[in-house]
């Protein structure tokens, strides 16, 4: 019994690696690559690959920035208040960076709602007061360069490096700290702080490195070449080989960071006494009070300013300021036009309602089918020890996007495989190579929480492995493998970059129509697209938010029918 659970755990994990690592060796050799294409591929490209490394370099500065005070303020604060700006942090991950990085345009732009009447108040606009000088006026157009890029992507990404902060000060004994500032004195603090907390943090902006080197939505919008625009503009002239060459240096670039960052991550689990005495914690540090919260506020709300803020207030702005004159025009294909932002949203939801009705079906299957799969993977390892393998798997993120792409493209563009390609089974398999991993991690992390003594004591009860899996692991194990499900949801919902390239033709998804629209539409058009996407998001947290909220109501009224039966 016991070789065939090895033999089917083994056939699941050579699956997950198939998925997520044949798009990556398909676009590596079956593309022809051939050395005397080398020249014509990289004429032209040396801008490309220093706005990619410049705008990844600056995300991981700014991540630090912003992450570091934040993780370090909000784990002060009280019980009540961390977990409060704990979940506004983490809701940075809900927006997909290309609304951001729209609402910095909106805001913040040549023509921004707050830049122009800013400069002009600050006298760097025309003296004169016709329409016609103001209009012509423009900002200096920071937003449109590649630092932009790295900012809006930090802004973005921070909550990975406060994530890895909080992490490691939950498993350290603050006695140290205590003990350091007995025979060093601040000083001893700030040294000992630096120890802990250099290198998950260090390997965190790492990964956040990895992750901007690879984006391809933010650059676009924001007019910056990068190299993954150059490999898109080769896929689309048919010239594969050319756009895997273009490939080859940012692949071990992305792996070597992202690799490095994980493993730099993972030391920093160990590095802390408590650490060393099972994690947890002998002695932790005591409440800062009234002013630890008001400084955790401080700190919170400075870092929600560049991914949520701003495009909060574009959003709220263009929505409030939108003109309501009606539509002209009918039919299913009929252009949005700036007549008012109700109108526009009807209009948006006109042109583009199958996509989002495509997108929820197709990214709820496949975090679905990704969960499933992650979860039999995770029991594997558990029970066989092959944690270290599943470590492997999660090099499959840091696979560029584009390589994703390329690679779908030369496994299933043929002739037997057609019904694969020229369906929505295509773009499943793109979001598979591209998180699979994650919701891997994810629910590796949920199952390890479960005391294995309740499966134990469930055993001598007679049950068998699927009845512990279902009556105990799971129930026990439910709302991380819930985060598991919702964060692979979204990142499939909201992914452009490889889906761009492999969406098959006359069924697009919501993200690469909503950036076109987002693009050519004007401003109450730019919102509706804006709020459709939102939506698309929002709809399974509506969904868990009301199940566990109708779960605590029950668990209430039990608690109260046995309070009262006790009272009579």
């Amino acid at each position: 019994m016991r070789g065939i659970a090895k033999i089917f755990a083994l056939t699941i994990l050579l699956l997950a690696s198939a998925i997520v690592f044949s798009p990556l060796i398909a676009a590596l050799c079956g593309t022809g690559l051939q050395t005397k294409g080398l020249g014509e591929a990289f004429r032209g490209t040396s801008g490309a690959y220093a706005s990619s490394a410049g705008s990844a370099l600056v995300s991981a500065i700014v991540s630090v920035l912003i992450g570091v005070p934040f993780a370090l303020l909000v784990e002060r604060a009280r019980p009540k208040w961390n977990r409060t700006f704990w979940a506004l942090g983490l809701l940075v991950l809900m927006v997909p960076p290309y609304i951001v990085a729209e609402g910095w345009i909106v805001l913040l732009g040549p023509a921004g709602k707050i830049s122009k009447p800013l400069a002009i108040l600050l006298g760097f606009g025309p003296s004169s007061h016709d329409a016609l000088d103001l209009n012509r006026f423009l900002v200096p157009a920071f937003v449109y360069t590649w630092p932009a890029v790295g900012v809006v992507m930090g802004g973005c990404l921070f909550p990975i490096v406060a994530l890895a902060i909080a992490s490691t000060l939950r498993r350290t004994d603050h006695r140290i700290f205590e003990s350091a500032r007995i025979a060093r004195g601040r000083p001893g603090i700030r040294r000992i702080a630096a120890h802990i907390l250099v290198p998950p943090a260090l390997g965190a902006a790492l990964l956040v490195f990895a992750v901007t080197l690879t984006e391809f939505a933010v650059p676009q919008l924001l007019r910056v070449r990068t190299i993954g625009e150059a490999v898109y503009e080769w896929i689309q002239e048919g010239d594969l080989a050319s756009a895997a060459i273009l490939s080859l240096p940012l692949l071990p670039l992305v792996v070597g960071a992202g690799a490095l960052g994980a493993f730099m991550l993972m030391r920093s689990r160990v590095a802390s006494l408590a650490g060393l005495e099972g994690e947890v914690p002998k002695f932790t540090a005591g409440e800062a009070g009234g002013a630890g919260d008001v400084r955790a506020g401080v700190a919170t709300f400075f870092a929600l300013i560049p991914a949520l803020l701003i495009p909060a207030a574009s959003l709220i702005w263009l929505a409030v300021t939108a003109r309501l004159a009606p539509v002209v025009g009918a039919g299913t294909h009929r252009l949005l036009r700036a007549s008012g932002f109700l109108n526009s949203v009807s209009g948006a939801w006109d042109l583009a309602h199958n996509d989002a009705v495509r997108t929820v079906w197709l990214a709820a299957l496949a975090a679905a089918i990704a969960l499933v799969l992650a979860m039999l993977l995770v029991r594997a390892a558990l029970r066989f020890g092959w944690s270290p393998l599943l470590g492997g798997l999660g090099a499959g993120l840091a696979v560029p996007a584009p390589l994703i792409g390329l690679g779908l493209i030369c496994l299933w563009d043929h002739q037997w495989s057609v019904w694969i390609y020229e369906g929505p089974a295509i773009v499943v398999l793109a979001w598979f190579a591209r998180f699979l991993p994650l919701a891997i991690f994810l629910a590796h992390g949920a199952l390890a929480r479960v005391p294995r003594e309740l499966e134990s004591a469930a055993a001598l009860a007679g049950r068998g492995p699927w009845e512990r899996l279902f009556a105990v692991v799971i129930p026990n194990a439910l709302p991380g493998l819930v985060a598991a499900w919702l964060a692979t949801y979204v990142l499939s919902a909201t992914e452009f970059s490889a889906t761009v390239l492999i969406a098959p033709a006359g069924a697009p998804l919501l993200a690469p129509s909503v950036i076109n629209l987002m693009r050519r539409g004007q401003d109450p058009e730019i919102a509706a697209c804006q709020c459709l996407l939102l939506a698309v998001i929002a709809l399974p947290l509506i969904a868990i938010a009301a199940g566990f909220g109708l779960r605590a109501w029950s668990q209430r009224t039990a608690t109260s029918k046995i309070e009262r039966a006790l009272n009579r």
